[in-house]
């Protein structure tokens, strides 16, 4: 017997998988034949007339490359764990730094402006304001 809040819950990850095979392109008989299951399956959980087990959830994260999360309703998700009180993060510190060099030196916000732009680095740890 299915309540109403499980087919919702179904319904609401199918439609994320279903998203999800869409953004690469792929038709449902491709994801089965990638998961090993029947092409029905598939249908029936993009429907939200199946739910997903937490074996075959994992197996299509690990697939696509993708958290788990990613697939599962906002509501469902992990919230993000809190900050510790008094504690600040590297970015933080970094952000408070140029903040405060730039109230003590306004003549170099144009520059430091300038310098950002010209940056194309992935980690700002690794900028380094000659």
């Amino acid at each position: 017997m299915t309540d109403r809040a499980t087919g919702t819950h179904d319904q609401e990850v199918g439609a994320m998988l279903r998203e999800l095979r869409l953004r690469y392109v792929l038709k449902q008989q491709e994801l089965a034949q990638a998961l090993g299951v029947k092409h029905a399956a598939v249908s029936r959980w993009e429907r939200g007339a199946r739910g997903l087990t937490v074996d075959v959830l994992l197996t299509i994260a690990e697939r696509f490359g993708i958290p788990a999360a990613e697939l599962l309703p906002e509501r469902h998700q992990a919230p993000p764990p809190p900050s510790p009180i008094g504690k600040h993060s590297p970015e933080d510190a970094a952000v408070n730094g140029i903040v405060h060099v730039l109230r003590e030196r306004p003549d170099l916000v144009l520059q430091v402006m300038a310098f950002i732009e010209q940056q194309t680095v992935s980690d700002p740890a690794d900028v380094t304001i000659p």
